[in-house]
C-alpha cells in the first residue's frame, strides 16, 4: 500500500511537471534561472515560449521578463519595458500575476532610474496583492525609499504592509538600485532645423496587444474621453500597440499623460 502511495506521488509529480512545461526547453531555462545565469535562461525561455499553449506561454513570457531583469544588463532592462507591459495590459488585476508583474515593473523602473512610475507600478501591486505577497512587497518599497529618498514616497508606505513574518527580509539579497546609464553625446549639427529633425519624439502608450481588435476597442472607448489613440503595428513582436504623442520631450509627455490619462485610471507608459 505504501508503494503504491509513493508511486502514485511520482506519477502525479510527473504530470504536473508536464502540464507546467511541456518543452524540455523550458526546463533547462528554469535550472539556468535558479543557477544565476540570467542572460542564458532569458535565451533559452525566448525559445521555449511559443511551443506552449496560452496559459504556459503567458508564465514563461514572463519568465523570460524576470530573468533578463536580473541580469542586470542595460541593453536587456531597455528591451524589457515594453514586452512587460505588454504583458501586464493583457492581464486582469484580479489575476495573481497582476500584483507580480508590477512589482518586476517596479523593479525595471527604479533600474531605469524612474521614480514616478517605480512607485505607479508598486501602488499597482498593492493594491491588487493578496497578504501572502506582501513580503515581497514590502522588501522592493524598501529598495524604491532607499533609491529615491527626495520622493514623496517614504519608509511609512512600507510600514502600511509590513508583514509579521519577516524571514524574508533577513534573507541576503542584492538590492535593487538605479542602473547606471550613460548617454551617448550629441553631435552638433550644421542648423537648428537638421537638430530637429534628428531630435527622438516621445509618446504615450497605453496598451499592447496580440490581437488588432482589442487595440481598436481601446482606442474607441477613449475617443468619448476626447483622447486621440493610434494602433501602430510592431510585426517583428507581433503585437499592436496603443499609443498617443508625439511629444517634443519626455516632460510633455508625462504632463499630457498625468492631465488626460492618468484620470481613467488607465496604466500607461512614456517611451522614447
Amino acid at each position: 500500500m505504501k508503494r503504491d502511495k509513493i508511486t502514485l506521488s511520482i506519477i502525479c509529480l510527473l504530470a504536473a511537471c508536464s502540464f507546467a512545461a511541456p518543452d524540455s526547453l523550458y526546463i533547462h531555462a528554469q535550472k539556468l534561472y535558479s543557477m544565476g545565469n540570467f542572460e542564458a535562461a532569458a535565451k533559452t525561455y525566448a525559445s521555449s515560449c511559443p511551443k506552449l499553449e496560452a496559459k504556459e506561454k503567458k508564465i514563461c513570457q514572463f519568465n523570460e521578463i524576470r530573468a533578463m531583469v536580473e541580469s542586470n544588463k542595460i541593453d536587456l532592462v531597455r528591451a524589457t519595458e515594453e514586452k512587460l507591459f505588454s504583458l501586464i495590459s493583457q492581464t486582469e488585476p484580479n489575476d495573481t500575476l497582476f500584483a507580480e508583474m508590477n512589482v518586476v515593473d517596479s523593479k525595471l523602473q527604479i533600474m531605469l532610474n524612474q521614480p514616478a512610475q517605480a512607485i505607479r507600478s508598486w501602488n499597482a501591486a498593492q493594491a491588487s496583492a493578496s497578504s501572502d505577497y506582501f513580503p515581497e512587497l514590502f522588501v522592493v518599497c524598501r529598495d524604491i525609499v532607499l533609491a529615491f529618498p527626495k520622493s514623496e514616497f517614504t519608509s511609512e508606505n512600507c510600514d502600511r504592509i509590513k508583514p509579521a513574518d519577516t524571514t524574508l527580509l533577513s534573507l541576503s539579497r542584492k538590492k535593487i538600485t538605479p542602473l547606471n546609464i550613460s548617454v551617448a553625446p550629441v553631435k552638433e549639427t550644421a542648423t537648428t532645423t537638421a537638430k530637429e529633425e534628428k531630435s527622438p519624439k516621445w509618446f504615450v502608450q497605453l496598451g499592447a496587444y496580440g490581437n488588432k481588435e482589442n487595440a481598436e476597442k481601446l482606442v474607441s472607448d477613449f475617443s468619448s474621453k476626447g483622447v486621440q489613440l493610434y494602433v501602430t503595428e510592431l510585426a517583428d513582436r507581433k503585437l499592436f500597440v496603443v499609443r498617443t504623442g508625439l511629444f517634443e520631450s519626455a516632460d510633455a509627455a508625462k504632463i499630457y499623460a498625468e492631465q488626460k490619462i492618468a484620470p481613467t485610471h488607465k496604466d500607461y507608459k512614456i517611451f522614447q
